[in-house]
């Protein structure tokens, strides 16, 4: 069984390399690495060429957006199984061990599992929420088991028949998209809580109005299928979480020192930016 991954990167220089570092040791090798270069203006594509004995692939597309870059990383891929995660993911050691044993079902076409932020301090707490909020409550309101973009996987033989269904975007979330037409292709998710694979929590220690901008897509991607009682499901829940949750969350990535590995009460009152506020492009 031949596992294929597929990152695609736009103006990653600050995290591409650890998420390299992450994929090249492996306890059970990858057998190919894929970086869809999206444009990017920044050292993205000059780190990831660096990576080239080790079994990385550049790949530049120059459609602008996440959908176009993983569909051409797929497409491309050689692999029987095709990976798919963010460039700010590290995955954990036993992570392409752990693909492996979750499409050992022939009748898996897809497998999933969580994530934590590994920038953020209380990565226990995060792996329960992220289980909760990305996994259950979405399972919960469509009905059929989801898929996280920042660690998934569909077999070769399943993004055959799924390409032509999958949405182009832009303003949707990917991973539920491929999930909602998967379920209705009658096809099998595996979640696999021993698939892990840390993220960067830099997308919440942003401004307010860039994540609203970006969790307004779940709404949207349950509507633009026909899907309104999980629409209005998760435009509440992105409303109470943006409420109750943000302001939290904002207050321990500003008081965390990663050098540390602790909180520290002159951290949160510096006028340092927190770890997690680096701008996502």
């Amino acid at each position: 069984m031949k596992i294929s991954v597929v990152v695609p990167a736009y103006n990653e220089e600050a995290v591409i390399e650890r998420c390299l570092n992450a994929l090249v040791n492996q306890i059970v090798p990858v057998d190919e690495i894929l970086v869809v270069d999206n444009n990017s203006t920044d050292r993205t594509a000059e780190i990831a060429e660096k990576y080239r004995e080790y079994g990385v692939r550049v790949i530049r597309e120059t459609v602008q957006g996440l959908i176009p870059a993983r569909n051409r990383g797929f497409d491309e891929a050689t692999g029987d199984i095709l990976g798919r995660i963010d460039a700010d993911t590290v995955v954990e050691p036993d992570w392409s061990q752990r693909l492996a044993e979750a499409f050992a079902d022939p009748d898996v076409a897809a497998a999933t599992g969580p994530s934590w932020f590994y920038d953020a301090p209380l990565r226990r707490t995060g792996l329960a929420a992220q289980r909760l909020l990305c996994h259950r409550v979405n399972r919960v309101l469509s009905g059929h088991p989801m898929l996280w973009g920042s660690n998934m996987a569909v077999t070769k033989e399943c993004w055959r028949e799924l390409r032509d269904h999958a949405c182009p975007g832009p303003d949707i979330f990917e991973d539920l998209d491929l999930a909602i037409h998967l379920h209705r292709l009658g096809r099998t998710v595996r979640y696999s809580d021993r698939l892990r694979a840390p993220v960067s929590a830099r997308r919440i220690g942003g401004p307010l109005r860039d994540l609203y901008r970006y969790l307004r897509t779940w709404d949207r991607t349950y509507a633009l299928h026909g899907q309104r009682r999980a629409a209005a499901g998760a435009r509440m829940l992105t409303l109470a979480g943006l409420v109750v949750l943000f302001p939290l969350v904002g207050l321990l990535l500003r008081a965390y020192a990663p050098e540390q590995g602790r909180l520290s009460l002159r951290r949160l009152f510096s006028r340092g930016a927190a770890p997690g506020s680096r701008p996502i492009p």
